[in-house]
């Protein structure tokens, strides 16, 4: 069993690592939103951005697609390619080529970032389940339980902060809030996936 001090270690270690995951999270997002109208700009508006990373990537993915070079490679039955594979022939035919592939290879890069910031948010919220499992009973069963149960499971977590650590002066009001901010996170990326 933990001791006062452990726990209050354990939150805060926890948080602290939370608040790292959400600097590197926000400076890849600050990054891709300023490059993202960028793109707009240079796609001529046929790109938009989106409100979310999963609209981002479908509407990212078929700007790419709908490109020259796609269509080339699609009309020459090259149809089963990578990312890398498509970075490669348009770096190959940048200078051949007499339209401008400038947006495509921003587009590629900016999908490439989209899949580092869920990778981010993903191991976050590995994380916190996985460390928040030795502080609270039925944290895990988040990952297999029905959408619908979501809200009791939640007050279930506040109760169980409540009684075991609250009431008995383990944590104080700074560090249940940090609890309350890294279920919310965990919560959230249940209930809505990735920002």
């Amino acid at each position: 069993m933990y001791n006062i001090e452990n726990i209050k270690d354990e939150i805060l270690e926890i948080f602290t690592e939370k608040q790292n995951y959400d600097e590197k999270y926000n400076s890849l997002m600050f990054d891709f939103i300023t490059k993202a109208y960028e793109l707009v700009e240079l796609s001529e508006d046929l790109y938009q951005v989106e409100h979310t990373i999963k609209l981002n990537q479908i509407s990212l993915r078929d700007y790419i697609l709908n490109s020259e070079i796609c269509n080339y490679l699609k009309d020459n039955n090259f149809n089963n390619y990578s990312i890398e594979d498509l970075k490669e022939y348009m770096q190959k035919h940048e200078n051949q080529n007499t339209s401008n592939i400038a947006s495509y290879k921003l587009a590629l890069e900016l999908y490439e970032k989209l899949e580092e910031i869920k990778d981010i948010e993903n191991s976050k919220i590995d994380y916190e389940v996985s460390r928040m499992s030795n502080l609270l009973d039925n944290i895990n069963n988040i990952e297999s339980i029905d959408k619908d149960k979501y809200q009791d499971l939640y007050n279930d977590l506040l109760q169980q902060v409540k009684v075991k650590y609250l009431d008995n002066n383990f944590i104080d009001n700074r560090l249940n809030n940090y609890v309350v901010q890294i279920l919310n996170d965990i919560f959230n990326y249940y209930l809505y996936g990735n920002k």
